[in-house]
């Protein structure tokens, strides 16, 4: 390293501003008060700045606002279907759940009396509609919509009522840019169909809006899903096949170089400025530097100065995955492939015939090794999972992408010059996007194909990558056979250990999820048996996938032994239900266990159905029957075949968990006849944690019943600002009474519980 004096000063800048970041907190993140003022007001907010960048989308036009007055960037949001679109999509989906926060956006009127082509980048816009903040993960796992924007330097979003321009002022390079993106899409769309148009424009433009979504996580789940952005794989291909082809055609170092550059330059600002992208353009212009002036160029250094770049203009990328994931890629290329390449005496492929394929194999392999060995770590911090074959998938998607790009860029190209030979050329991607789907879906199908991890914490990261470190100096200044295989070994002992730590062997770890309007419970039982008890909300779209599914992950959970679901309310089952439909990429469901048959309703009926034709068991639970895990029994307390009351709330399933001296009481909806029932069973007594009944409503979790229960604890899953109260004032009351602490997601997200049997500890996720 003391050969790269650049590289090592850049190296300390990033051990710096990582000190600075996490140590310090030296970037403040936190809403400025200006904009909680606008959220708060009653009144609808005006704000007025210049457009920096613009995206079309579906349903909404997306512009970028930059206000001065106010040192900061707005997203702003304008609706352009018609309200009779809206009145169809919405009549559509209330079959199937009630999404009120959803809606509330949705059901925002589009902007009368504005043409939307005629507002450029470069104008000035004075906005009035609602203000709104990002929304912070609730629970373990889940997306950080607020770190997502706030890394961008983007502090809120207004939801445009009006839209008034009042400076026709234009960014003509960037203006046009965007014009030419659309139009690119629109050609691609218009010649290839609309799935296959827009994934070539995802991946040519990085335009995700129009992408299929389950193609989207098919490629993603199956470790291809950097195909569809912007990297630097593209920028690599067109840069420097730009560079080639001037020079061939006579071009001098300088005018290839500088034509390649500003070339790559403008198609950054077309597709927008992301780390990759970024990153490319830097290293490009490094190359291009040396190439120029005739100097040596060390990529090591190169890589190390984008890094540097991108962290002087924009500090939390340090924590993004994209920056993380994209250098680590690099630097896995660039220092794990050829001494595993060594290791392996990989030789030349001069030798012509079977030798020569046999050794681009191997290099492939080496160098995909040596990738994800470096970001292994990062992806099961994000991403909580990795598959394993996309090692050997890359072999084949990766050499492709040159065909990909060359036909998608030669192709449009030809397109505006003479339509029928762009067409011709343009299919050429046809075959291969359906190979790529196609091979994506037998890797799916094999076993083991997706190992969730769950997210390691600091100290097994750091070991890991010091047991990189001493591997690399083993393979790179060694050569003692016994010195690789220690190494080897260590290695994996490390990667076993990421796979530890998420349980509590001899305890039981229970979190209330924060799934909105709605009840979510996840269980982890001493011996590392798993349960989730009803799972849907009323007011978070896709609950299962968003919330209940990347939390499970985070844990460490690809699969649930038991699910259990109180009543047929889709705000305890809707997420369940749609998890069970998305097994093949999301979390396995071993036994869905309901009421018994006699108390089903119509969704319930539904439900068994869709796990038996997925391959789920479907099993049934009674009064005095209960599962046990070791010493901890799961006891349900009812209801029995011969339930007096109705289907519905009063007739959920009431479960007791027991544990040593620990027990919690899980009430579902139960309220009424249901109730009345419970505080006679004979079993029911004093319990440490109480899951109130119906989210806090004031019409269960009676005086007399908490008085026999006596919760040092109260749990109340609710969403925020909901429209039936929830919980109840009388509700809070009756438990404030019997001096039970009450603990809501509403304020503090998900909530966790681990007792040993004798002592219980509590947390939330979110601080109030």
């Amino acid at each position: 390293m003391t050969r790269r004096p650049v590289c090592l000063c850049c190296l300390l800048f990033l051990l710096l501003q990582m000190i600075l970041i996490r140590g310090f907190q030296v970037y403040d993140d936190r809403e400025p008060p200006w904009l909680e003022a606008l959220v708060q007001q009653e009144r609808p907010a005006t704000v007025e700045g210049q457009i920096y960048q613009k995206e079309i989308k579906e349903e909404y036009d997306v512009f970028y606002l930059k206000c001065s007055s106010l040192q900061s960037k707005i997203i702003i949001y304008i609706k352009r279907e018609s309200p009779e679109d809206l009145q169809k999509q919405s009549q559509k989906e209330q079959h199937k759940q009630s999404q009120e926060q959803s809606q509330k956006k949705q059901q925002k009127q589009p902007v009368k009396d504005l043409n939307i082509n005629v507002i450029h980048i470069g104008n000035r816009i004075r906005v009035t509609g609602e203000a709104s903040l990002f929304d912070v993960p609730r629970n373990p796992g889940n997306f950080d919509q607020n770190f997502y924007y706030r890394k961008q330097g983007i502090q809120g979003a207004v939801w445009a009522d009006s839209v008034e321009v009042t400076d026709t002022e234009i960014y003509r390079l960037r203006d046009r840019l965007s014009q030419i993106r659309q139009r690119w899409k629109e050609l691609l769309i218009e010649i290839l169909g609309e799935e296959k148009g827009n994934t070539m424009s995802a991946i040519l433009l990085g335009e995700k809006s129009g992408l299929d979504a389950e193609l989207k996580e098919l490629y993603q789940i199956t470790g291809i899903g950097h195909i569809l952005a912007i990297s630097g794989l593209h920028m690599s291909f067109i840069g420097i096949g730009l560079y080639k082809l001037l020079r061939r055609g006579g071009f001098s170092f300088f005018t290839a170089g500088m034509a390649g550059t500003c070339f790559l330059l403008c198609y950054t600002i077309m597709i927008g400025c992301g780390v990759a992208s970024v990153r490319a353009l830097v290293m490009y212009g490094i190359r291009m530097g040396a190439e120029i002036t005739g100097r040596v160029y060390d990529m090591l250094t190169s890589l190390a100065i984008a890094a540097m770049v991108i962290l002087i203009w924009r500090p939390l990328y340090l924590l993004d995955a994209g920056f993380l994931l994209s250098f680590g890629a690099v630097a896995g290329a660039l220092l794990l492939s050829p001494v595993l390449e060594q290791a392996l005496r990989v030789e030349d492929e001069s030798a012509g015939g079977m030798a020569a394929v046999q050794v681009q194999f191997l290099r492939g392999l080496c160098s995909g090794l040596g990738i994800h060995l470096m970001i292994f770590p990062v992806m099961l911090y994000f991403y909580y999972e990795f598959p394993p074959y996309s090692i050997l998938l890359n072999l084949l998607v990766i050499p492709l992408m040159s065909a990909v790009l060359g036909a998608g860029v030669t192709g449009s190209f030809l397109s505006a010059i003479f339509l029928p030979a762009g067409r011709w050329v343009l299919h050429i991607c046809v075959p291969i996007l359906w190979l790529y789907e196609k091979s994506c879906r037998l890797t799916m199908a094999l076993p083991f194909c997706r190992l969730v991890f769950g997210r390691p914490v600091l100290w097994q990261i750091l070991l890991y990558y010091l047991v990189l470190l001493f591997l690399w100096m083993v393979l790179k200044y060694t050569k003692k056979k016994t010195g690789r295989q220690l190494g080897v070994v260590l290695m994996a002992a490390v990667v076993c250990v990421l796979a530890v730590g998420h349980g509590n062997r001899g305890k039981v770890r229970f979190t209330m999820l924060d799934v909105g309007q709605g009840d979510g419970m996840f269980l982890r039982g001493p011996s590392g048996v798993t349960y989730l008890i009803d799972g849907g909300s009323s007011d978070v779209k896709s609950v299962g996938r968003y919330r209940i599914e990347p939390f499970l992950k985070s844990q460490g959970v690809g699969v649930l032994d038991y699910v259990f679901v109180s009543h047929g309310d889709a705000d305890h089952m809707n997420g369940i239900e749609e998890m069970i439909e998305r097994q093949s990429v999301g979390v396995k469901v071993r036994c869905l266990v309901l009421p018994v048959q006699e108390l089903w309703d119509e969704n319930l009926t539904e439900l068994a159905q869709t796990a038996a034709d997925r391959n789920t068991r479907v099993l049934t639970i009674r009064e005095s029957q209960c599962l046990t895990e070791g010493t901890m029994t799961l006891t349900c307390l009812q209801p029995d075949t011969d339930f007096p009351g109705e289907i519905g709330n009063a007739s959920s399933v009431v479960l007791k968990l027991s544990y040593g001296a620990f027990d919690m009481l899980l009430t579902g909806d139960v309220e009424g006849a249901g109730e009345d029932e419970l505080e006679k069973n004979p079993v029911l007594g004093e319990c440490e944690v109480l899951k109130v009944a119906h989210h806090g409503s004031k019409n269960s979790s009676s005086e007399t019943m908490l008085n026999k229960i006596r919760p040092e604890v109260s749990l109340i899953s609710a969403g925020r600002e909901n429209r039936y109260g929830h919980p109840h004032a009388d509700t809070i009351d009756r438990l404030e009474n019997v001096e039970s602490r009450i603990f809501c997601t509403q304020e503090l997200g998900a909530i966790t519980i681990i007792s040993d049997g004798t002592r219980m500890t509590l947390h939330h996720f979110v601080e109030e």
